[in-house]
C-alpha cells in the first residue's frame, strides 16, 4: 500500500486525461429513477483531487463531461447533464484544494456556448476566480469534441498563415497553439468498460498510454486509479523511436 502523501512519478511533469463513462448504466442497474448524478459527481471530486494531491508531478487532468454528440440528446437528457454541472461547479468554487494546490480550471469546448446561461455563469464564476492560478491545470471539457478541436485549429491556423505569407510551412509547435489544450496526454482513463474514445483529445493523444477500466463511474475508486498510476510508472515510452 501506498502511504506518502505525495507521490513523485519517475515520468516528468503529466497530463491525465479521463473518460468518465457508464453513469447512466450504474443508475439502470440500481433501478434509480430520475438519477440526479450525485454519486457520479461525487466520485469525480474524489478522484480529481485525489490524484492531484498526491502526484506531485501532475501538472494537468483533462476531463470530459459532456461532449458534441451528447449536445445532439433528447433536451431532458441535456437539461438533466446541465443540472448536474450545474450542482458540481458550486461544489468546486468551494473547494479548497484548487486555491491550495494553484489549480487553475479551463473550460473546454467549441458548444459551451450552447448551454444555458445560468449554468454558463456559474461556470464562468469559477474559471475567472482561478484564472490567475499557475501551477496545475483542471480542463472540464463541456461540449467539447477532438474533431471539432482540430477543425477549429485548422481554421485559426490558416487565418495566421493568411497574415504570415512568408511562412512556407506550418510547424508543428505553432499549429499546437490553436488548441484548446497545448499539452500532449501521458494517461487516458476510460472507465464502464467500453473500449473506444470515441473522439477525445484525438491530436494530444498521440502517444498516451490507454487504460480500459471495467468500473462504471460511480464505483470509480482512488485505489483503481493508484493502480493504474503504479502500471503507468513501470511503462517504458519510446514515442515511437
Amino acid at each position: 500500500m501506498i502511504k506518502k502523501s505525495n507521490i513523485k512519478i519517475s515520468k516528468n511533469s503529466f497530463h491525465v486525461g479521463i473518460i468518465p463513462d457508464g453513469s447512466r448504466r450504474w443508475a439502470k442497474q440500481n433501478k434509480i429513477e430520475n438519477y440526479d448524478g450525485k454519486q457520479s459527481g461525487e466520485v469525480t471530486e474524489k478522484i480529481v483531487m485525489h490524484l492531484f494531491k498526491k502526484y506531485s508531478t501532475l501538472t494537468d487532468i483533462s476531463l470530459w463531461a459532456l461532449s458534441t454528440k451528447n449536445m445532439e440528446r433528447p433536451t431532458d437528457q441535456k437539461n438533466h447533464v446541465f443540472n448536474i454541472l450545474k450542482h458540481e461547479f458550486i461544489n468546486l468554487d468551494k473547494e479548497k484544494m484548487i486555491t491550495k494546490r494553484d489549480v487553475k480550471v479551463n473550460v473546454i469546448g467549441s458548444r459551451f456556448n450552447e448551454i444555458p446561461s445560468d449554468v454558463q455563469e456559474i461556470i464562468m464564476s469559477v474559471v475567472n476566480k482561478t484564472k490567475n492560478h499557475k501551477s496545475r491545470n483542471f480542463n472540464i471539457c463541456i461540449g467539447y469534441g477532438g474533431k471539432e478541436e482540430i477543425l477549429d485549429a485548422v481554421i485559426s491556423a490558416s487565418r495566421w498563415i493568411r497574415k504570415n505569407p512568408t511562412v512556407s510551412k506550418m510547424h508543428e509547435h505553432i499549429f499546437e497553439n490553436f488548441l484548446m489544450v497545448q499539452k500532449p496526454l501521458d494517461i487516458v482513463i476510460r472507465t464502464g468498460g467500453e473500449k473506444r474514445l470515441s473522439g477525445f483529445m484525438l491530436y494530444q493523444i498521440e502517444y498516451a498510454e490507454i487504460f480500459f477500466v471495467d468500473t462504471l463511474w460511480p464505483d470509480f475508486t482512488t485505489k483503481e486509479v493508484d493502480e493504474i498510476m503504479k502500471q503507468f510508472n513501470k511503462r517504458n515510452r519510446r514515442f515511437g523511436k
